[in-house]
């Protein structure tokens, strides 16, 4: 097999091994990967560049760790958003009220929802004070929040980007 994905052709075996071993590990040689998944150097970049301009892969990324850098407190905050803002013509877009809080510096995540809340935030900060001015001062400014729910985390078991049932083939 090629190793050649397109939108419409499953990921192969090949390929879940690739991305397995990247997801470890992205800064290890292509030397190294060629021999953990049995196929030659030349293939190996091929899949990794396929991988790549097909959107597979997003980047290449150091993982931090936020308690060695003074942002161990975590908040997951539920967002109501006001689509019709008053003085406001045009109805606010989804999308526009994402963008917006994206582009903070303290956000990590930013997620549209079904149900009561529209919009969950995954917020990172270096103390509950800093937490407190983002959420009073950055965002219950907004005027499109109508409402927030802050959910501060006590300890977390599990933060990760990696999708880790790639390797199996049935899920829970």
């Amino acid at each position: 097999m090629s190793g050649k994905f397109t939108e419409e052709k499953e990921i192969d075996e090949t390929n879940k091994k690739l991305l397995h071993n990247l997801q470890r590990d992205s800064k290890q040689s292509i030397s190294k990967l060629s021999d953990a998944l049995g196929i030659g150097i030349s293939a190996v970049h091929a899949r990794m560049k396929n991988l790549k301009e097909t959107g597979v892969v997003k980047q290449y990324t150091a993982v931090v760790n936020p308690d060695k850098v003074r942002r161990e407190t975590l908040a997951f905050i539920l967002v109501t958003v006001r689509y019709r803002v008053p003085g406001r013509k045009e109805v606010l877009s989804q999308r526009e009220f994402c963008e917006q809080i994206a582009i903070h510096p303290l956000v990590q995540g930013v997620h549209v929802l079904s149900g009561e809340y529209d919009v969950l935030l995954k917020v990172r900060a270096e103390s509950i004070g800093e937490m407190n001015k983002f959420i009073v001062d950055f965002l219950r400014e907004l005027p499109e929040v109508d409402k927030t729910l802050t959910m501060f985390a006590m300890d977390t078991y599990l933060d990760t980007l990696e999708l880790r049932d790639l390797m199996n083939n049935h899920r829970l």
